[in-house]
């Protein structure tokens, strides 16, 4: 009996743990995703922040970009955590 409840209660904590370890790879590739992301914006990429507001990055600084929204040409300073997604599409160099 003892062994029985043992044996469950190791397979209990097996089954959590790879549930654990697994969702704590994807939460690191998607980290690094993002920041690979902002990382790769470049002057004049049309981006998306975290609060919805859409403008073109005029300025890249160490930890902020300068964005500028397009209807009134008004410019912020936007930490670069702030970035949600890029919108412009630049193309992969071809290797040949």
């Amino acid at each position: 009996m003892k062994i029985d409840m043992l044996l469950y209660y190791l397979i209990i904590f097996a089954v959590f743990g790879g549930i654990i370890f697994f969702m704590n790879r994807s939460q690191k590739k998607k980290q690094k995703k993002e920041e690979e992301a902002r990382e790769a914006v470049q002057v004049g990429d049309e981006i998306i922040t975290i609060g919805g507001i859409v403008a073109r990055v005029v300025s890249i600084k160490d930890d902020f970009f300068i964005i500028e929204s397009p209807a009134d040409h008004s410019k912020m300073k936007v930490k670069k955590w702030a970035l949600s997604s890029v919108v412009t599409v630049h193309e992969e160099p071809k290797i040949n």
